[in-house]
C-alpha cells in the first residue's frame, strides 16, 4: 500500500511539473478553438461534450505523449487523415443518414466490404505495397465521395435526418484528429529543435558560434524536420570552431541532397553508388537510413536492426553499405543469432537475402557455395573479376545459447 501511495506522489509531481502543465494548457486552448471552429460550421453541439472530453484524453493528449515515436514516423500524418477518412466512408451506411439509390447501395456495399477485408490482407507484405496504395486509393475517394453527399443532402434536406446525434457522434472525433495534426506538427517541430539545441552544446563550444547556428538552422531548415535532424548528426562529427566550419556543415548538407537526387553513376571497377546500393534489399522490406560521412573519410549507409522470428530474445539483422565519398566499397549483411537452436531458421533468412544482394550488386544468381556457406555458417570467399564475396562467422565466446553472428560482405576489391 506505501508503495501505491508512492506512486501516485510521483505521478501527482510530474503533472505539476512546469512543461508538461504548459502542454497540457496548449493543447486544451488548441482544442478549445477546433471546437469553437466546428460550432462555427454547425458541426458541433452541446451533446458532444462527453465524446470532445473523451477524445482529449484518449487521442489528444496520447497523441503528445507518443511524439518521439510520431517523429519516427514517416506516413503518420498520412495514415492519421487516411485512418479518419476511412471512418467517414463508412458513416454513410454505418449510421443510415441517407440513402444512395438502390442500385448504387446493392453494388457498393458488397465492394466496400471486400476492399475493407482486403486491405489488411495488403498491409502484411511489402509486396502488395501497390495494391496497399490503390486500394487506400478507393477508400478515400468514397469517403470524400460520402462527404460531398451528405454534405449536399444535410444543405438540401435538412429535415430528414433522422438520427442528427448518431451522425455527430460520429464525424466530430473523426474531424478533430485531423485538425488536431497541426498541433501536433508544431509539438513535434518544436521538440525536434529543442533536442539539436541541447545537442549543439556539447558539440560546438563557443556560444557565439553556437548561436549562429541556432539561427541558421531555423532560417535555412524551418520545418524540413528530418533536414535538421541531419544536420545535427553531421555537424556531431566534425569540428565546428569557426564560421567558415560552421558555414561548411549547411553547405555538406546541401551537397549530399544534390547527390542523392543526381546519383552519380560510379565505374564498376569502383565499387557501387550509394544512392542506388542503399536500396538493393527494398523488395525484402529492408531500407537503411542516409549515407552520411561517419568519421575521417568513411561513409555509410545502415538498415534498423529487423527481427527474424517473434521470440522474446529473437535474432536480427542488419544491412550496411560502406565506402567513401560517393562511392560504396562493402555492402554487408550482419546476422546475430542469439539462441543456436534457431540457426536454421535465421539462416535461411540471411540466405535469402543474400541472393538479392548478391543478384543486385553483380548481376548474378548466388552460387552453391556460398549457399552452403550461410547455412553452415562457413568461412568462404571466392571472387568475380575485381569483387568478392566473403563468408565470415564469429562465435560468441562463452555464450550460454551458443550465439554467433554470421555476415556477407560483397567488396569491390
Amino acid at each position: 500500500m506505501r508503495e501505491v501511495r508512492l506512486a501516485f506522489k510521483n505521478l501527482a509531481f510530474v503533472f505539476q511539473s512546469r512543461p508538461l502543465m504548459i502542454v497540457f494548457s496548449l493543447a486544451s486552448v488548441y482544442t478549445a478553438a477546433m471546437v469553437y471552429l466546428l460550432l462555427g460550421w454547425d458541426l458541433w453541439n452541446i451533446d458532444q461534450l462527453k465524446n470532445t472530453v473523451f477524445w482529449f484524453f484518449s487521442v489528444g493528449l496520447m497523441s503528445i505523449y507518443n511524439l518521439e515515436k510520431i517523429k519516427n514516423d514517416p506516413h503518420f500524418f498520412k495514415n492519421s487523415v487516411v485512418g479518419n477518412l476511412r471512418v467517414l466512408a463508412i458513416l454513410q451506411f454505418v449510421v443510415g443518414i441517407y440513402s444512395l439509390p438502390l442500385l448504387a447501395e446493392l453494388f457498393l456495399v458488397p465492394f466496400m466490404v471486400v476492399v475493407g477485408m482486403m486491405i489488411p490482407i495488403s498491409e502484411s507484405d511489402i509486396k502488395y505495397l501497390q495494391v496497399k496504395k490503390f486500394l487506400n486509393g478507393i477508400v478515400i475517394s468514397f469517403g470524400l465521395f460520402t462527404l460531398v453527399y451528405t454534405a449536399y443532402m444535410l444543405a438540401t434536406d435538412f429535415k430528414e435526418l433522422g438520427q442528427e446525434k448518431t451522425f455527430y457522434d460520429f464525424i466530430v472525433p473523426a474531424l478533430l484528429t485531423v485538425m488536431y495534426l497541426p498541433f501536433v506538427f508544431a509539438m513535434i517541430a518544436y521538440s525536434t529543435y529543442e533536442t539539436v539545441f541541447v545537442r549543439l552544446k556539447f558539440t560546438v563550444q563557443d556560444r557565439r558560434l553556437r548561436r549562429l547556428a541556432k539561427l541558421y538552422a531555423v532560417v535555412l531548415f524551418n520545418f524540413r524536420l528530418e533536414a535538421i535532424r541531419r544536420w545535427a548528426d553531421h555537424i556531431a562529427r566534425v569540428e565546428v570552431v569557426s564560421h567558415k566550419q560552421l558555414l561548411n556543415t549547411f553547405s555538406h548538407l546541401r551537397k549530399l541532397k544534390k547527390l542523392e537526387k543526381m546519383k552519380p553513376e560510379v565505374f564498376g571497377s569502383q565499387g557501387w553508388s550509394p544512392y542506388l546500393a542503399k536500396d538493393f534489399l527494398l523488395s525484402e522490406g529492408v531500407s537503411t537510413g542516409y549515407y552520411n560521412l561517419i568519421f575521417a573519410d568513411q561513409w555509410c549507409a545502415s538498415s534498423k536492426m529487423y527481427d527474424v522470428g517473434d521470440d522474446l530474445l529473437c535474432d536480427n539483422f542488419a544491412y550496411y553499405v560502406e565506402g567513401v565519398e560517393g562511392v560504396a566499397k562493402v555492402l554487408k549483411i550482419k546476422l546475430n543469432v542469439n539462441d543456436n537452436s534457431r540457426a536454421c531458421q535465421a539462416n535461411e533468412r540471411l540466405l535469402v537475402l543474400s541472393g538479392v544482394l548478391v543478384r543486385k550488386s553483380l548481376g548474378i544468381d548466388i552460387s552453391d557455395s556460398t549457399k552452403d556457406a550461410l547455412r553452415f555458417g562457413a568461412p568462404y570467399c571466392e571472387s568475380h573479376g575485381d569483387k568478392q564475396i566473403i563468408v565470415k562467422k564469429t562465435s560468441w565466446g562463452g555464450h550460454k545459447l551458443g550465439g554467433y553472428d554470421l555476415k556477407i560482405e560483397v567488396v569491390a576489391t
